[in-house]
């Protein structure tokens, strides 16, 4: 095993079955100065933990319109404890890939680098595993398909209102534009997006359908509104 620091490049290309470990030590240095980006599955994961409702949890904790958690004194996670991580069970996916990052092309190619580690980092690197079985160790699973779904479904919704545009450049830079300002918050028709209990309460309430309490089921009728409410444009 190999402590830091030691320069490693971050270029270097990671597959699953990629040679790579990594321990942490509990140190906290990478807990500081970071934007903790949150997709609306992870704010549910979040939010039960804390035993909350996503709207209450949005209020309490998030920033940049509820995609980010909240930092708090010197620029630490608003979660970060004396101990470490006040919710390591539901921590968001880039927490549980560090030191990696994950890429996904437009074809559906996956790959994971390494991000640059704090200089001070007592975490330490190794090549006694692959990258399957950290990811494995640390829970990503679940995480992964959520932004994945996620991501697909910004996409669909993307490609299906610039193409009903075809033609109209204009129009089409403008619909661009208004599918990112709902991916980070800032719509004005659909600001809460992020919200996935008031999203999902108030389909199932128009629908006349039992609210799911378990978050998978909740997502799968948050993303099933959001497509719903973008043909409805």
């Amino acid at each position: 095993m190999r402590k830091l620091p030691i320069i490693r490049s971050q270029e270097t290309r990671y597959t699953h079955d990629s040679a790579f470990a990594y321990t942490c030590h509990a140190c906290r240095r990478c807990c500081h100065d970071k934007i903790i980006q949150l997709n609306p599955y992870e704010v549910a994961r979040l939010a039960e933990n804390r035993r909350i409702t996503t709207t209450e949890f949005l209020a309490r904790y998030a920033e940049r319109n509820g995609t980010a958690l909240q930092r708090v004194e010197e620029g630490a996670c608003v979660f970060l404890t004396p101990e470490g991580c006040g919710v390591h069970q539901d921590r968001p996916l880039v927490c549980r890939l560090y030191p990696l990052g994950r890429k996904v092309t437009a074809n559906g190619e996956e790959s994971f680098r390494e991000v640059a580690p704090h200089p001070e980092t007592e975490g330490t690197y190794g090549t006694g595993s692959t990258v399957e079985e950290f990811l494995a160790r640390q829970g990503a699973g679940p995480f992964i398909e959520a932004v994945d779904q996620y991501v697909d479904v910004v996409a669909r919704m993307t490609a299906a209102l610039v193409g009903s545009m075809r033609g109209n450049e204009k129009l089409q830079d403008e619909v661009r534009g208004a599918v990112e300002e709902l991916v980070q918050g800032q719509d004005e028709v659909m600001p809460e997006w992020t919200d996935m209990d008031l999203v999902v309460t108030r389909y199932c309430v128009g629908q006349n359908l039992p609210i799911p309490t378990e978050v998978s089921d909740k997502m799968v009728l948050h993303i099933q509104a959001i497509e719903e409410w973008v043909r409805s444009i």
